[in-house]
C-alpha cells in the first residue's frame, strides 16, 4: 500500500470515529437518561399512588364513607404492587396463631404476610387518622383533673423522664374518654362482674356493637366500647395498654409505664389508687395487697364486684385488630411522609413478651373483641343496605352522625381539633352553633317550601307524598336532635379548652336543664361534666351536688371521685 493510500485510510477512520463516536456517545447518554427517566417515572407512579391513598383518607368522613374506601383502597393496591418488600424487616406474629381462619379471612387478614389492603383495612386506617389528631391536641393541653394531678405528681417522681411523659399522657388520654363518652346502662354496675364477650357475635354485642371511631362519634358505649377509646388513642401515643380479665371475667385496662402495670377503671372513670401511698396501684399490688380492691367498696351503696383475693387467673387482652400487626401495615407505617406519619403497625410478639415481663402470672395474649367489632361492623352495614325496620330504628338513633349537618361535621371537626373557623371553612364552634334551629323552623318543615329549602330537605323530583312525608318526619327528628347534642358537645369543648364558665352554663342550661326528651341522654355524662367543672372551679359543694344525683349511670364512680376529693380537701386543711 502506498503511503498516500495510508494517510487516505487513517484519516478516512479517524473522520468515521469524529462521527460515530458522539453518535455513540449520545445513545448511551440517551439510554442511560430514558432508563433514569424510567425509574423516576415508576417511582412518581408509586408515590402518587400513596399520597393519592391518604388524600382520600384525609377527606374520608361517615357521609362519604362508601365511596372513599374504594379510592383508599384502589390507591394503596396500586402502591403496594411497587412496594419494596424487603424493606420492612417482618417477622409473622406467633401471637395470630389460635385465631380461626374464618374468621381472619372474613376481616381481610387469613394471613399476616398478605399484601392487598381490604375494605377493613382502610376503616382501621380511619380510626387510626382520628385517634392520631384527637391524641395530638388532647395532650397538648394540660391535665383538667385537679385531683388526679396530685396523685400523678406522687408517682412521677419514681420515674424516668420518658415515662414520667408517658403516665402523664395516659392520664389525660383517659380523662378526656370517660369524660366525652357516655355510659350504657346496661353494663355500668360495678357490683356486677360481665364475662369476656368472646363468644358467637350477637347483633349489638356488649364490648364490639360499635368500632371505637363510631364510640367516638356517637359518644356513648357500654364501658368496654368505652374503654376501647381510651386504648385505642392510648396506642397512637406508644403507650402499651391491655384489659384485665380475671377467670373469664372483664375487670379493667393495664397501662405499661416502666415495668409497672398500673390500673385504670372504665366503669369507675377512674384510675385505681394504692391507699396507703396515695399514689397510681399496679396490677401487682391489686393482686397483693387485700386494701387496693376493699377501698373501692362504697359501705352501704355499692361493694365492688371484684373482691380481695379473686384475681387468681388473670389474662391480659391486647386490645388491637389482627391487621394491626400485619406487613403491609409495617410497609405502610414506614412509607408515610411528614403529617401523614402516624403508628400503624404493631409488633404484637414484642409486646405480648412487655406485659408478660410485667405480669408474669398472667397469660397475655391477643383480644378477639377487636376483630369481632369489624365483623359485627360488616353485618350492620349490610343491613342498611335495605330499608327494615332495623334501618328505621338505627338511622334514628345515630341518623344525626352518619348525615351531612352542622352537628356532624362539627363533631369531627372538634376530633380533628379544628376548633376556630378559618379560611377554609367553619371550625367546630362555629358549626356547634349552627345546629340551634328554632322550634318553629323545625315544626314548619311540615309545609312551607321556603324552610325546607333553607333547612336542606326540598322535595325530591318524583318523590310520592308518603316518603316524602316519612322524611320529613325524620328530619324534624335528627334537627331536634342535633340540637340537644350539639349542646352537649359545645359544653365538653369548652371544659377542654379550659373555659369553665362557658362549660358550666352549656352543661347546666341547655343540657340538664333542658325539657327536651332527647336531653336525657346526655344527663349523666352531663352531669359528671357540670361536677367536673366546678371541681376545677374550687366549688367541692356543687361538684358534690352532681356527684350525688340519682338516678345515675355514673354513681359509683362520683361518688368514689368524691371520697377523693375529701380526702383531699381535708389533707389540704390539716
Amino acid at each position: 500500500m502506498s503511503k498516500r493510500l495510508k494517510i487516505l485510510l487513517v484519516a478516512f477512520l479517524l473522520l468515521a470515529a469524529a462521527v460515530t463516536l458522539p453518535f455513540l456517545t449520545r445513545r448511551s447518554g440517551r439510554n442511560k437518561t430514558e432508563a433514569l427517566t424510567q425509574v423516576l417515572e415508576e417511582s412518581k407512579n408509586k408515590t402518587d399512588s400513596l399520597r393519592s391513598a391518604m388524600q382520600y383518607l384525609n377527606r374520608m368522613s361517615p357521609m362519604n364513607r362508601g365511596q372513599t374506601v374504594k379510592e383508599v383502597q384502589l390507591g394503596l393496591n396500586t402502591w403496594m404492587q411497587t412496594a419494596d418488600l424487603f424493606s420492612a424487616n417482618y417477622k409473622p406474629p406467633r401471637a395470630l396463631a389460635d385465631f380461626p381462619v374464618q374468621e381472619l379471612e372474613y376481616v381481610g387478614c387469613k394471613t399476616p404476610l398478605e399484601l392487598n389492603f381490604s375494605a377493613w383495612d382502610v376503616d382501621y386506617l380511619y380510626q387510626r387518622r382520628m385517634m392520631d389528631k384527637l391524641s395530638q391536641w388532647i395532650v397538648d393541653f394540660p391535665l383538667r383533673d385537679s385531683l388526679i394531678l396530685n396523685y400523678l405528681e406522687e408517682k412521677k417522681a419514681g420515674l424516668s423522664a420518658e415515662e414520667a411523659v408517658r403516665l402523664e399522657e395516659a392520664c389525660k388520654l383517659f380523662d378526656w374518654a370517660m369524660r366525652n363518652v357516655g355510659l350504657d346502662a346496661e353494663m355500668a354496675s360495678v357490683e356486677q362482674k360481665f364475662p369476656n364477650p368472646e363468644g358467637p357475635i350477637q347483633q349489638n354485642g356488649p364490648g364490639y356493637g360499635y368500632l371505637p371511631w363510631e364510640t367516638l362519634l356517637f359518644s356513648f358505649g357500654d364501658f368496654i366500647e368505652k374503654g376501647r377509646v381510651f386504648t385505642a388513642l392510648a396506642y397512637q401515643r406508644g403507650i402499651t395498654t391491655a384489659w384485665i380479665s380475671d377467670q373469664g371475667y372483664m375487670w379493667a385496662i393495664a397501662v405499661l409505664i416502666g415495668d409497672e402495670l398500673l390500673v385504670f377503671e372504665p366503669k369507675l372513670a377512674f384510675p385505681v389508687l394504692e391507699p396507703d401511698t396515695r399514689s397510681f396501684a399496679s396490677l401487682q399490688q391489686a393482686v397483693e395487697n387485700p386494701r387496693v380492691l376493699r377501698r373501692l367498696d362504697l359501705p352501704g351503696q355499692f361493694d365492688y364486684a371484684f373482691n380481695p383475693g379473686d384475681l387468681k387467673s388473670l389474662e391480659l387482652l391486647i386490645d388491637l385488630p389482627p391487621t394491626a400487626g400485619s406487613a403491609r401495615m409495617k410497609l405502610l407505617e414506614q412509607s408515610l411522609l411528614s403529617d401523614e406519619r402516624m403508628t400503624l403497625y404493631h409488633d404484637l410478639d414484642a409486646m405480648s413478651q412487655a406485659l408478660q415481663a410485667a405480669a408474669p402470672d398472667a397469660k397475655v395474649r391477643v383480644w378477639r373483641v377487636p376483630m369481632m367489632a369489624q365483623i359485627h361492623a360488616g353485618m350492620v352495614r349490610d343491613q342498611l343496605g335495605t330499608l327494615s325496620e332495623f334501618t328505621v330504628q338505627y338511622m334514628t338513633q345515630h341518623g344525626v352522625w352518619m348525615m351531612d349537618n352542622p352537628a356532624a361535621n362539627g363533631r369531627l371537626k372538634h376530633l380533628y381539633g379544628d376548633f376556630e373557623s378559618s379560611l377554609e371553612g367553619k371550625g367546630a364552634l362555629s358549626l356547634y352553633m349552627s345546629c340551634r334551629y328554632d322550634d318553629e323552623s323545625i315544626r314548619k318543615l311540615e309545609f312551607d317550601p321556603a324552610v325546607r329549602n333553607e333547612l336542606g330537605v326540598p322535595r325530591i323530583p318524583g318523590e310520592d307524598q308518603e316518603a316524602f312525608a316519612n322524611r320529613i318526619r325524620q328530619a324534624q327528628y335528627v334537627f331536634r336532635k342535633a340540637k340537644v347534642d350539639a349542646a352537649f358537645l359545645m359544653a365538653q369543648l369548652h371544659f377542654d379548652r379550659g373555659n369553665y364558665r362557658a362549660a358550666e352554663n352549656w352543661f347546666r342550661q341547655r343540657v340538664i336543664d333542658n325539657d327536651n326528651p332527647l336531653a336525657m341522654q346526655w344527663n349523666a355524662i352531663g352531669r359528671y361534666g357540670l361536677a367536673r367543672v366546678y371541681q376545677e372551679m374550687g366549688d367541692i359543694e356543687k361538684a358534690t351536688d352532681q356527684l350525688t344525683f340519682q338516678p345515675s349511670t355514673m354513681e359509683a364512680g362520683n361518688r368514689l371521685r368524691l371520697r377523693y376529693l375529701r380526702d383531699q380537701e381535708e389533707a389540704t386543711t390539716n
